[in-house]
């Protein structure tokens, strides 16, 4: 007899615009503290949620409800990242006035399955504030306030390697997980060859920025690793050449206010659309010319936005919601 599988009747949706437009809260979660970060299961299946009330959940994405909630206490919670098993993640511990200074600097290795940690990641001086898993192994890098990249295997509690840079570093891997990219300061990117990057970067990016004192937050390559999606602490998303670092297009949410100010951006698995969380809801872009697509509104500010084959995820400061 064969075993049913619950996912074969759940019906896959490919985004366009009329899809996008017709996107609406379909649940929502609350929580006692900011949700600081969400990520997807390499398959789309799941999503891991951290906040500041020291909560990381998982997330059922084909049915929009909680699996597992499990609360890190003596650590806390600041960045939670899958791992490439759909019941482990990354998890870098909250700096918070009063935590445990021994581990306030730490990444944790940990199970979901029975909230055990597997193994703790030891070196940054101040708060990690960005977890990147290379695409397709075992190894990934943090950014820290200590303006350091530190490079990590999951088999190993200590680092493999170390970048600096002249401000907290964004960073991220292509999907193809041969480059790296780091922020070395402000309005520069560093492009590294995954495995001679101790030699230094091939390609050092300028990029324009809409003020001297925007500084690069969130970088994201598109599907086909042409091109890179970068997010700054003020002004819109704009999409770079990543060979040339050349503009290729800005994503504003024009007649929207300030209050509409976009946050952390995410880039449609088929690379065709832009999605980010505003102060008003979810916004979307088509990706080459920037051009704003549609509108989805929700009634409290969005701070971040992430997308799979199947829908999205919102999250206010207090409340995660899955359109």
């Amino acid at each position: 007899m064969e075993r049913s599988d619950s996912k074969k009747a759940v019906k896959k949706q490919f985004l366009t615009s009329r899809v996008l437009g017709s996107f609406a809260p379909a649940a929502k979660y609350s929580f006692k503290g900011n949700v600081n970060s969400i990520d997807y299961s390499d398959d789309g299946d799941f999503l891991v949620a951290s906040a500041d009330d020291d909560s990381v959940c998982l997330y059922d994405c084909n049915t929009a409800r909680l699996k597992t909630k499990v609360f890190c206490k003596r650590n806390g919670a600041s960045v939670a990242r899958f791992t490439h098993h759909s019941k482990a993640v990354l998890c870098a511990s909250r700096d918070a006035k009063g935590s445990n200074s021994s581990f306030s600097h730490h990444v944790h290795y940990l199970s979901l399955h029975d909230n055990r940690y597997l193994r703790s990641f030891k070196g940054h001086k101040k708060e990690v504030t960005q977890i990147a898993v290379h695409p397709s192994n075992d190894t990934f890098m943090t950014g820290s306030q200590d303006r350091t990249v530190r490079m990590w295997d999951l088999r190993d509690h200590k680092p493999h390697g170390l970048l600096e840079a002249n401000d907290a570093p964004a960073i991220s891997y292509d999907p193809q997980g041969l480059i790296m990219a780091v922020s070395v300061s402000h309005n520069q990117m560093s492009l590294y060859d995954c495995r001679t990057y101790k030699k230094g970067p091939f390609a050092t990016l300028l990029l324009k920025t809409e003020g001297p004192h925007s500084q690069l937050k969130y970088i994201k390559f598109t599907p086909d690793s042409n091109y890179f999606l970068a997010s700054f602490t003020s002004g819109p998303h704009v999409l770079f050449d990543a060979f040339e670092g050349e503009r290729k297009a800005v994503y504003k949410s024009d007649g929207l206010g300030k209050e509409s100010v976009a946050f952390e951006p995410s880039i449609s698995p088929d690379g065709q659309y832009v999605i980010s969380g505003t102060t008003k809801g979810l916004r979307s872009w088509e990706t080459t010319t920037g051009s704003l697509l549609q509108t989805s509104s929700w009634d409290k500010s969005s701070s971040s936005s992430n997308t799979s084959s199947g829908g999205a995820i919102g999250a206010v400061p207090t409340t995660l919601a899955c359109w």
